[in-house]
C-alpha cells in the first residue's frame, strides 16, 4: 500500500509548466518476467501549461510471451490534475490492464529484470487485472509528509508460466505459480508516510521513515478454478472440493518503520515492518505474503522452484502442485496459494567506508529513469534478521501453518547500490551460506 502504487500517480514527474505532448516508450512495469517476457510499453503522455496541470498518459504494454490467462496487450490509460502549485496535491484516475507483482518486496525493479533475463530467477509471482482506480495524494514540496487515498474496482485472473528464453540455464523450468482466485475485488486504500530523507537514498544522515497503509475490501466475488492435487507420477487426482468463495470484505494494514542512525563515518539502520489482515478472515491468495530470499531473509532460501526444496517463510504454500487440467500440461501446474496472512518483520544493519575508493566516479543512472547508483568507493555492510508469520486457518482443504521465528546474519561489500553479501541462517540444521548479489540498497 505504498504511496507509489496509488495509480503510479504522475504528480512529481513533470518539472516543466509548459504544455507538451511526448512519446512515452520504456519497458513494462515488471520489466523481464516469466508472464510476459520483456513487455514494452508505446504511448504518449502530456499536459498542459502551468502549476495547476492536467496530465495524460495512454500506453499500450506490447508482450513478447505473453502467458495463458494474459492478453498479448495490455494497456493503461491515465488522467490527472493537480492543485494548489507547489503544495502538490493531486487527483486522478486509472483504466488498466496488467500482470500485478503479488510482493515486490525489497527487490528492486532493474534487480528481478536482470536476474530473470540472465540467471532465468524471477523472484516475484504475478496475477493478471483489469479494472478502474481514482486517487488523490498530496505531497507538498519540502515536507517530509505524504498521504494518499484510492478507490479500485478490478477483476483479478489467474495467470499461468510462459517461457521466455534467458541467457543462461533457458532449459530450465521456471518457478510455479500460486493459485489465485479469479473474479471482481472492491477496495478502498488509504496510506500515509512520513519520510525525513536520511539513510542510503537520501542524505545519508540520520532520520525517520514511516509508511501506515490500510485496505478495506468492500465486497467482490472471488472463486477458485476446480483444479486436482499432482500426484507423485505426474498425473491429475480428483477434483478438490471445500475450496472457499471469498467476498472480500477483508481489512488489511501495513506499518514500516525505519530509523538511520549516523555514528561517525557509520550509519546504523533499523527497520521493523508488519503487514496482514486485521480481521478474522483468510486472505486470497493475491493478497498473502511470502518472506525469505534476498529481499528480507537472505540467509533463507528464496520462493522454492518446485515442491521438497527448501522452503522459504510461505506458511506452506509450496508443500505440493495442483493442476487445472486433466491433460495435466506443464503450464497448468500451481501451488496451492501463496503465503501467509501476517508477518513481523525486524532488520538491523550497520555499514561504514573502508577509508579508500577506486575512483570519483558516481554512476547515477537514475535522471535516465534507471533506479540505480554505482560508486568506486567501497562500504563494509553487516546485517541481522528476524521475522515470524502466521495464519488464520487453513484455505478451504488446503493445509497451513505458522512459521516459527527464523533468524540470519551476515555481511559483504557495497559499491553504491551493487551489493556482494554472505548470508547465514541462525536457527535448524541446514546452517549453509547464501551468496547474494543486490542490485539496491537492503532498506
Amino acid at each position: 500500500m505504498a504511496l507509489t502504487s496509488f495509480g503510479a500517480p504522475l504528480a512529481g514527474r513533470q518539472t516543466s509548466q509548459r504544455a507538451a505532448i511526448i512519446p512515452a516508450f520504456g519497458a513494462g512495469d515488471n520489466g523481464f518476467n516469466r508472464m510476459e517476457g520483456f513487455p514494452l510499453e508505446v504511448g504518449l503522455a502530456g499536459r498542459s501549461a502551468g502549476p495547476d496541470q492536467f496530465q495524460g498518459r495512454a500506453v499500450l504494454t506490447l508482450r513478447t510471451n505473453a502467458a495463458a490467462g494474459l492478453d498479448a496487450v495490455g494497456y493503461s490509460f491515465q488522467a490527472e490534475k493537480l492543485f494548489l502549485g507547489a503544495r502538490r496535491v493531486a487527483v486522478g484516475a486509472v483504466f488498466y490492464s496488467e500482470a500485478r507483482a503479488i510482493e515486490d518486496r525489497g527487490i528492486p525493479l532493474i534487480e528481478n529484470t536482470l536476474s530473470g533475463l540472465i540467471f532465468h530467477t524471477d523472484y516475484r509471482d504475478y496475477h493478471n487485472r483489469q479494472g478502474f482506480s481514482a486517487y488523490a495524494t498530496y505531497a507538498p514540496r519540502n515536507s517530509p509528509l505524504s498521504a494518499g487515498l484510492q478507490f479500485r474496482t478490478e477483476r483479478h485472473d489467474l495467470v499461468t508460466v510462459s517461457d521466455p528464453g534467458t541467457v543462461f540455464n533457458s532449459n530450465d523450468p521456471w518457478r510455479f505459480q500460486p493459485l489465485v482466485a479469479d473474479g471482481k475485488v472492491h477496495s478502498l486504500a488509504a496510506a500515509l508516510r512520513f519520510d525525513e530523507g536520511g539513510g542510503p537514498r537520501g542524505s545519508g544522515g540520520s532520520g525517520w521513515s514511516i509508511e501506515a497503509g490500510i485496505m478495506q475490501g468492500l465486497g467482490g466475488d472471488l472463486e477458485f478454478a476446480e483444479v486436482g492435487v499432482v500426484q507423485p507420477d505426474g498425473t491429475r487426482g480428483p477434483p478438490v472440493t471445500g475450496l472457499p468463495t471469498i467476498e472480500a470484505t477483508f481489512t488489511q494494514g501495513s506499518l514500516d518503520v525505519r530509523r538511520y542512525n549516523a555514528v561517525g563515518n557509520a550509519l546504523f539502520n533499523l527497520r521493523l515492518a508488519a503487514e496482514g489482515v486485521l480481521t478474522d478472515e483468510v486472505l486470497p491468495p493475491q493478497f498473502q505474503h511470502a518472506l525469505g530470499g534476498a529481499g528480507t531473509l537472505p540467509g533463507l532460501p528464496s520462493l522454492p522452484r518446485e515442491p521438497d526444496l527448501m522452503p522459504a517463510m510461505d506458511c506452506g504454500a509450496r508443500s505440493f502442485l495442483v493442476s487445472t487440467s486433466e491433460t495435466n500440461f506443464f503450464t497448468t501446474r500451481f501451488f496451492p496459494f501463496y503465503g501467509c496472512d501476517r508477518y513481523v518483520l525486524f532488520q538491523a544493519q550497520l555499514e561504514g567506508y573502508f577509508g579508500f575508493q577506486f575512483s570519483d566516479i558516481d554512476l547515477d543512472f537514475r535522471d535516465e529513469g534507471l533506479d540505480l547508483n554505482l560508486e568506486l568507493v567501497p562500504r563494509w555492510v553487516v546485517f541481522f534478521d528476524a521475522a515470524q508469520a502466521w495464519v488464520q486457518g487453513d484455505l478451504g482443504p488446503f493445509p497451513r501453518f505458522n512459521e516459527d521465528r527464523k533468524y540470519d546474519a551476515g555481511g559483504g561489500i557495497a559499491f553504491g547500490d551493487l551489493g556482494f553479501y554472505v548470508a547465514v541462517p541462525l536457527q535448524g540444521d541446514e546452517k549453509d551460506p547464501q551468496f547474494v548479489v543486490r542490485l539496491g540498497s537492503r532498506f
